[in-house]
Order: C-alpha cells, then structure tokens, then sequence
C-alpha cells in the first residue's frame, strides 16, 4: 500500500484513526530528528534507608534508574503542589 500525501497535519490525524501502520512499514522513513536532554543539576540528599530500599524496588518495578525514579516523584509533587495552591487561591 503506497502512504498518501497529507495536506495538513488534521487529514494525517484521521487518515492513522482509520487505518493500520503495520500496513505501511515499506513506505516509513527514518526520521533525522535529535532529542536533547535539559542539562540536570546534581544536589545530594540523604534518604532513610529502607525507605531508599523502597524506591529502588518501585523504580526496577519500572525498569529505570532509581535516581530517574525519584526525580520523577518530585517533579510530580511540585507539579501536584503548584496545581493544588493554584486553585486554592482561585
């Protein structure tokens, strides 16, 4: 199956609703896009150890680093925090 031209990116949104990519992998190019990570700032905390045990446990439940585990849960809860405070003073 030859992949239609799209026009805009909406008719290529509704074209991938209806249909299969598996029916089209011959016509698929590589894409030359680079992703770069935002430079990461290195602080040291101290953890109670079992509760550092825990982390690591959830985080290879995951299949990620601990350390990736953790900034993880902070962003969420500064993200939770941020929204929480936001409409409370709304």
């Amino acid at each position: 199956m030859k992949l239609p031209d799209f026009k805009t990116e909406e008719e290529e949104i509704d074209f991938w609703k209806q249909h299969s990519i598996s029916n089209y992998w011959e016509d698929l190019k590589e894409a030359d896009d680079v992703f770069k990570r935002q430079r990461l700032t290195p602080v040291t905390i101290k953890f109670d150890p079992l509760v550092l045990q825990k982390i690591k446990m959830l985080a290879r439940k995951r299949g990620i680093s601990y350390n990736a585990y953790i900034r993880y849960l902070l962003a969420r809860s500064v993200e939770i925090e941020i929204t929480h405070k936001q409409k409370i003073s709304s």
